[in-house]
């Protein structure tokens, strides 16, 4: 996979346990791809996703427990919120909402964090290429 854009992925602790490094060497994930942990995706705050783009990522997703799932009771439902509000947020900072997302994920499981990785790099490089066209 080519190296179009850097993304960041807030993980909870319990749902993938695979290195980036790991996803990296076996082509699942786009090189430069950083998976930060947290004890609980609940425990993330807004200043910490906007904070992601203003050091450089071009797409953020965070990757939480099943809501009815969640170690933490309401850890994945507080962290969808955030979500919404950032959303709001790089909208008006003119960044495209859809360079963040929220999944779900059963614990330990790494495809739908692959899969989510592959869906932003594919938006990273259709607004490149948009971009290209309109120049």
């Amino acid at each position: 996979m080519a190296a179009m854009g850097r993304i960041v992925a807030f993980c909870c602790n319990y749902v993938t346990s695979v290195p980036a490094e790991a996803l990296q060497e076996a082509g699942l994930v786009p090189e430069g791809m950083e998976i930060r942990r947290l004890p609980c995706t609940g425990k993330l705050e807004i200043d910490q996703i906007i904070g992601a783009f203003a050091d450089g990522a071009e797409a953020v997703f965070v990757a939480g427990c099943k809501i009815d799932k969640c170690h933490n009771a309401s850890g994945s439902h507080r962290a969808a919120k955030r979500v919404k509000y950032a959303k709001k947020i790089l909208e008006e900072l003119s960044i495209s909402p859809d360079l963040l997302e929220m999944i779900f994920v059963e614990r330990g499981e790494a495809g739908p964090v692959v899969e989510m990785a592959q869906v932003m790099q594919e938006r990273l490089e259709a607004r490149d290429a948009s971009k290209e066209t309109a120049t």
